[in-house]
């Protein structure tokens, strides 16, 4: 029986985190603050990268010494927030 990483409710909030991530990017709306986008893809490339070694730690039906769901949800939520509108807190 094959080992299941991720629950669909998790999967489904990866999912809109990441369409949010991207949107927010590309959209033409306002231009993306060089800075946070590349804190977004440090962000995502950091969750990506644990997904794969998840990956492959199931394949090789090993132990992972973490709590790779956790890892890759907490990496989204940081790329997330980046990508937010940032509120000028030079104002006085």
């Amino acid at each position: 029986m094959e080992r299941v990483m991720f629950d669909v409710q998790t999967l489904m909030e990866i999912r809109k985190w990441a369409n949010d991530i991207s949107y927010r990017c590309m959209s033409g709306n306002q231009p993306p603050d060089p800075r946070s986008v590349n804190m977004a893809l440090d962000q995502v490339s950091r969750a990506l990268a644990m997904f794969a070694e998840m990956e492959i730690h199931r394949m090789q039906n090993t132990h992972i010494a973490c709590d790779g769901q956790s890892y890759i949800k907490g990496r989204l939520k940081i790329a997330h927030r980046s990508t937010l509108p940032q509120e000028d807190s030079n104002t006085a």
